[in-house]
Formats: C-alpha cells, sequence, structure tokens
C-alpha cells in the first residue's frame, strides 16, 4: 500500500505547481504522469503573456512565482504584437509581450521544482481510479491519499471520481500544430486567422520561436467540419494556400508535428469533493475565446496546492477550493464562456466575422481575448444580425 497526505495526478504546469505548494508546507506528496519523459509530447502552442500582462489578464490572482519569473533557458522567444486576420484579409494588431517558451524544459523545470520542495516524481505511472485506487508502472500497488488532486488534464481519470468530465457542457475542442522552420514570419507578431475554410470553430495560429521558426497550428470543434475533412489536410491547406499566412509559410519544412484537446465549456458542475481537487484542464481552467491555459492552470494548481495542504494541517476544507477559484479568476473564466457562445454564432458565417472584425476596435478585440465582456458586443452583435 501506497500512502500519501497528497497525491497529484499529472505532472503538467498544474499538477507541478500543487505538488511544489503543498510539499513547501511540508505535506509528504507523490506526482504520477502517465508520461515516462514529462513534458513529452508536447501539446500545446507554448505562448504565455509576460508577468505585467498576466496581471491585467487576472488583476485577482497571486500568481505563483514560477509564472512570473520563468528562466532563460525554458524561453524560446519574446513577441510583442498579436495579429488578428478576418476570414476576407482584414486586420487587426493590439499590443501584447509574450513568452514563447519551449514546453519540454517548462514542464521540467516545474516538476523540478516541486521536486526540490519535496515532492516524489514517479513518471511512466498511469493511476487507475475505482473503489480501491491504484497506480500502475514506475510505482504500482494500491494507493491512499488524503488528498487527491486532478491534474490530469482534459480526458481526466481523476475527475470520475467526482462523477463528472471536464469535457461536458461543451464541445471539445481539437487542435494540431507543427513546428516549422525556414518560415518568413514576423517574429514580433502572434498572429491568428479566423475563417470556416481556414479553422472552422476556431482559428489557425502562427506563433514565433525565432526569427524564421513557428509553431504553427489549428483549434477546431469537430462539429464545424464538413464530411471528409480531417485536422491534417485543413492546416496543410492554410499553409499552402492561405492569401496572407501562405506568402510567409510556403517555404518552411514541417520538424515536428503535435496534437492536443482543449475544454471550451468551463469548468464542470463539481471541481471538490471528498477527497478530491481538480485542477487545470481536468478542471476545464482554459480562457474558452482563446484556448490559453497555461496561466489559469497555475493559478489553479497553487490554489489546489495550498487547499489540500490546509486540509492535511486540519486548518481548512476542501469544499474552500471553488470558492477560491471564483475569487481570483472566477469571472474571467465566466466571462470567457459567455463571449465564446455569442461568438459561436459568428463563426458558422465568414460574412457575419467579417463584419464583427470592422465594427470591433483593436482594444476590444484584446479585451475579448482576455475574457473581458466589452459592454459593447452585444449591441454590435445585434446591428449585424446575430
Amino acid at each position: 500500500m501506497i500512502r500519501r497526505d497528497v497525491l497529484v495526478v499529472g505532472a503538467g504546469p498544474a499538477g507541478s505547481t500543487a505538488a511544489e505548494m503543498a510539499a513547501a508546507a511540508g505535506c509528504d506528496v507523490l506526482i504520477v504522469d502517465r508520461k515516462a519523459e514529462i513534458g513529452s509530447p508536447v501539446q500545446c502552442g507554448g505562448f504565455v503573456p509576460e508577468a505585467f500582462e498576466l496581471g491585467q489578464l487576472l488583476p485577482n490572482a497571486h500568481l505563483p512565482q514560477s509564472l512570473v519569473e520563468i528562466p532563460s533557458r525554458c524561453l524560446l522567444h519574446r513577441t510583442s504584437l498579436q495579429r488578428l486576420y478576418s476570414p476576407y484579409g482584414r486586420t487587426a494588431q493590439f499590443s501584447v509581450a509574450g513568452r514563447c517558451l519551449d514546453r519540454r524544459a517548462f514542464d521540467r523545470y516545474l516538476a523540478g521544482r516541486a521536486a526540490r520542495a519535496g515532492a516524489e516524481i514517479a513518471p511512466g505511472t498511469r493511476f487507475v481510479p475505482g473503489r480501491e485506487n491504484r497506480l500502475c508502472g514506475r510505482a504500482s500497488g494500491k494507493v491512499q491519499a488524503e488528498v487527491i488532486i486532478g491534474a490530469d488534464g482534459p480526458s481526466s481519470a481523476t475527475a470520475r471520481l467526482l462523477g463528472v468530465s471536464p469535457r461536458a457542457g461543451a464541445e471539445v475542442g481539437v487542435c494540431i500544430e507543427y513546428e516549422m522552420v525556414g518560415v518568413d514570419i514576423d517574429a514580433q507578431a502572434a498572429e491568428m486567422y479566423f475563417g470556416t475554410a481556414w479553422a472552422p470553430g476556431g482559428y489557425a495560429w502562427i506563433i514565433p520561436l525565432g526569427q524564421d521558426s513557428a509553431n504553427v497550428g489549428i483549434g477546431i470543434r469537430p462539429s464545424y467540419l464538413s464530411p471528409g475533412q480531417s485536422l491534417t489536410y485543413i492546416l496543410d491547406r492554410f499553409i499552402a494556400r492561405h492569401p496572407q499566412a501562405s506568402q510567409r509559410l510556403g517555404g518552411g519544412k514541417v520538424v515536428a508535428v503535435m496534437k492536443g484537446l482543449v475544454p471550451s465549456g468551463g469548468m464542470p458542475s463539481a471541481i471538490a469533493g471528498p477527497g478530491i481537487l481538480l485542477a487545470g484542464d481536468a478542471a476545464g481552467q482554459v480562457m474558452a475565446t482563446s484556448g490559453g491555459g497555461i496561466p489559469l492552470a497555475m493559478v489553479g494548481g497553487r490554489l489546489a496546492g495550498e487547499t489540500a495542504e490546509a486540509y492535511v494541517r486540519g486548518e481548512g476544507q476542501l469544499s474552500d477550493y471553488p470558492s477560491r477559484i471564483d475569487e481570483e479568476m472566477g469571472r474571467e473564466l465566466g466571462s470567457s464562456v459567455k463571449i465564446r457562445s455569442l461568438v459561436d454564432l459568428v463563426m458558422r458565417s465568414d460574412r457575419s466575422m467579417d463584419l464583427l472584425f470592422s465594427r470591433l476596435e483593436p482594444e476590444m478585440m484584446k479585451d475579448i481575448m482576455r475574457g473581458k465582456m466589452p459592454g459593447r458586443l452585444g449591441s454590435i452583435c445585434s446591428k449585424i444580425g446575430l
């Protein structure tokens, strides 16, 4: 029998942050991750705003130090702009200071922080929930913990212990991304492209990794796909035929392929229960307007670790966790889901999307991406017939 104060399932940004918080406060912590190599395969674009931008994005959140000060060895590039393209070629841009991460290095850095704080890490180990929870792999056997923190992604096994799914309530997004070299990009701009031909129900992106390299991907929802379409087909078509993007990407070469899922419906009905907390993608802690999840996951992980540690010491309840999440980032999470639901109506029509672009000022677009509901958004949508 394996016994710990806290068992953390998943060694991504949420799980490692939770483990570091709990271990640093004196808890006996074990992190398990089914990946034999933490951080690989990569399933994320790896774009994170600079700390001062995050302060505006999540003004009520206490950001973990590991998110505020990211070591240079985990950074591939920095950008200063975000640029958006409408289906018919309209452009809008606004300033966003961004950091482009080496996700393999970043995830290992966070796991290393947790280990140095005192947590034990078992890669290549799967958590099997049931009447008797078990571990299979590098660490094997029955496991008991006062608190289990599920940070095991959008297909969370831990969430089953609460009878919920982070994929419930809204269609999950699916993503594919290429790492490309030899591209002729604007190295200062993270770009997003919209249109039913290029990214139905979502958007395509170019995230610079240097002067001639980039992560190029699409995030879509399956119900928007036409019969016979595949993610690879759509991304290849975007690279080869998009009027603007193809000029930048046409001569590039693919050196890596990454895939992943993104929950886009907000948090499930329960993120805390007897002996269980959920954090990160497993808790739907994702900005529904952009699919960005690293900052939210790390804030959620921090709160989960702190809540678990207080519970183990007998100084708090696990039921405190949802209200703490709501206090620090509930408004942004809730608004982003409302905005996404409204914009969903627009995304089925390139004409409507282009009209919306023509009516929104760049700073309003920046607010929308941050999960802030502009006061004029509803009236603008009404004026264009939505």
